[in-house]
């Protein structure tokens, strides 16, 4: 009895013995299964812990935000929590990896104020599958302000095994079209490993501790945030949330998270259980934004016919287009997708004809764009036809007119919040259009495919077409291939890229 009681005391002090200063806040799940204790540390910064299945999953890991005028991860007081919320939801998907969707979790939300008197929320979701949590700003203001810093980190134990995508350097690779979020995923490292590439790692990352696996992503994703990624931190000594190089913006355009108030980050999920729960969850869609309101009649999802995935840039003309037509009407495909520079190669007249020729396949046409401004230097074209709203209008009405249903929209300049919001207007603005948005050479979508149901697809990976160019690449298809329905795949929409 003795060395019971010792070894829970231990046990205690351990886990919170060093950090806590006042009565720990325990939110757990409906199933007691995942448990998030709250607190704050010697230094009044907020920190959590989490177990699952009374396991500790993520040790001491911090919270908190630097805020242009003040500082909201430090000397914090707690001002309330709440009672445990239930919230539940059902949604429908037009495509991903599940049609009918019901969500439920408990909801607790912590309201801090720093030595400013200003109000910081943290709103905990605590779910089935996972954890998932935001901050909020809830005071109204007609000022702006700017996020220097999220504080948020994740602390895995040392003997985790980690399944990590490196963030690519900015402005890097062919014609500085880095990052596209399209390198090989290092497998089973320590979770303190530094990149190659020294730029971090991406979302999704999966790992897995003490017999339990977890992803971590991120979701929600609106204009006035950045994209982020991980960035181990030797200070906290665990993964930290950070935010995009200084190369990833929109010409002239805004780098940091920059909002007036009220104020909600997006969400930081955290996706416990073994594999089957992994791949299955639904959190990545379950807290994203609600859809639009938009027509959808027009949405139907599909395989398409592409010409360019081996044939390449001669392919893209009137006589292949056609054969390519044809091909996907044999194989009762619903599309066949146009690639670069058919603009010149094709031009507009030949354009509807080959549109008006597909519809009587029951084939429909989606055709290419670089997104680009001056954040690269690739030369196909259409270039710089989208950069603002009345030039995306422009475009849109003409597609319209040449029957054209969807867009593939290629080589985009990063994570800033300037290029994010880039990302929204497009798929605002495609939306009142009726086409379909295929993302390509692009970031990840975060769950954008449930707020904005006519994006049909994205790429964010080391996709099929680079084994067309490159031996040792085609030599790591069979892991990398393994790799994907636990990592990419665990969370978000994904593009499929298979040769025809």
């Amino acid at each position: 009895m003795k060395n019971l009681l010792l070894t829970t005391t231990l046990l205690a002090f351990t886990i919170f013995g060093c950090k806590q200063t006042k009565q720990n806040h325990v939110f757990e799940n409906k199933e007691k299964t995942i448990a998030l204790t709250f607190n704050l540390d010697k230094n009044q910064r907020p920190f959590y812990t989490i177990s699952h299945k009374n396991s500790i999953v993520l040790d001491t890991s911090y919270l908190g935000i630097d805020r242009s005028d003040s500082n909201f991860y430090s000397n914090l007081s707690v001002l309330n929590v709440s009672e445990a919320k239930t919230i539940k939801d059902q949604y429908t998907l037009f495509h991903g990896k599940q049609k009918e969707i019901t969500y439920e979790a408990k909801q607790y939300t912590v309201s801090l104020k720093n030595e400013d008197d200003k109000q910081l929320n943290i709103v905990f979701n605590v779910s089935e599958d996972g954890v998932a949590f935001r901050y909020e700003f809830p005071k109204t203001s007609d000022n702006s302000y700017q996020i220097k810093d999220e504080k948020t980190t994740f602390n895995l134990n040392k003997n985790t095994k980690s399944f990590l995508q490196p963030m690519s350097k900015a402005k890097t690779g062919w014609e500085h079209t880095n990052p596209s979020y399209e390198e090989h995923y290092d497998m089973e490292i320590p979770v303190n490993k530094p990149s190659s590439i020294k730029e971090g790692w991406v979302f999704p990352a999966l790992f897995n501790t003490n017999q339990t696996w977890i992803a971590i992503t991120e979701t929600g994703l609106n204009s006035n945030y950045c994209g982020s990624r991980l960035q181990y931190n030797n200070t906290d000594e665990a993964l930290k949330i950070t935010f995009p190089q200084k190369e990833e913006v929109f010409t002239d355009g805004a780098l940091l998270p920059e909002s007036k108030t009220p104020w909600l980050t997006p969400w930081r999920v955290i996706a416990i259980g073994d594999l089957k729960t992994i791949t299955e969850s639904t959190l990545g869609t379950d807290l994203a934004d609600k859809a639009i309101n938009m027509d959808t009649s027009f949405i139907k999802s599909g395989l398409a016919s592409w010409s360019w995935a081996l044939l390449k840039d001669d392919s893209v003309n009137y006589d292949t287009t056609k054969q390519f037509i044809d091909y996907a009407s044999t194989m009762q495909w619903s599309y066949c997708l146009i690639d670069v520079n058919w603009d010149t190669t094709i031009g507009d007249e030949k354009m509807k004809a080959l549109a008006d020729y597909a519809r009587t396949k029951d084939v429909k046409l989606i055709v290419w764009y670089n997104s680009s401004g001056d954040w690269n230097t690739t030369p196909y074209h259409p270039k710089s036809k989208l950069l603002t709203h009345e030039d995306r209008v422009r475009e849109f009405k003409r597609m319209n007119k040449l029957g054209i249903s969807g867009v593939k929209i290629d080589f985009f300049g990063g994570d800033g919040q300037s290029m994010i919001a880039y990302y929204h207007d497009i798929l605002k603005d495609a939306a009142d259009y009726k086409l379909l948005v295929n993302f390509h050479g692009a970031t990840l979508p975060r769950g954008w495919h449930r707020t904005y149901p006519h994006l049909m697809t994205v790429e964010a990976i080391k996709g099929q077409e680079f084994i067309t160019f490159f031996q040792d690449i085609a030599d790591l298809q069979p892991s990398h291939c393994a790799t994907l329905p636990f990592t990419r795949l665990s969370h978000i929409l994904l593009q499929l890229l298979l040769p025809d």
